[in-house]
């Protein structure tokens, strides 16, 4: 796949609501696991991760959109 249809489907998935919606929810879920004052530290460490995988899941298609937009940019120079 060529990096303007990879930043094209990209876009169109972190815009899709079933998407935003089941991301909202996983993290919210996590969420609850923290503020759960009987959670164990291994319950909160493993949502820790969850966080944070979701978070460098959608940092990566960030920057794919963004150093596509980049490169077109220079392109169009």
């Amino acid at each position: 796949m060529n990096p303007s249809e990879k930043s094209a489907k990209i876009r169109t998935l972190m815009n899709d609501d079933t998407f935003k919606d089941v991301i909202s929810e996983v993290v919210e879920k996590q969420v609850l696991v923290f503020m759960d004052a009987h959670s164990t530290t291994d319950e909160r460490d493993g949502a820790h991760e969850i966080i944070r995988a979701i978070d460098g899941i959608t940092s990566y298609m960030e920057s794919v959109i963004d150093d596509h937009k980049i490169s077109e940019r220079k392109r169009n120079k």
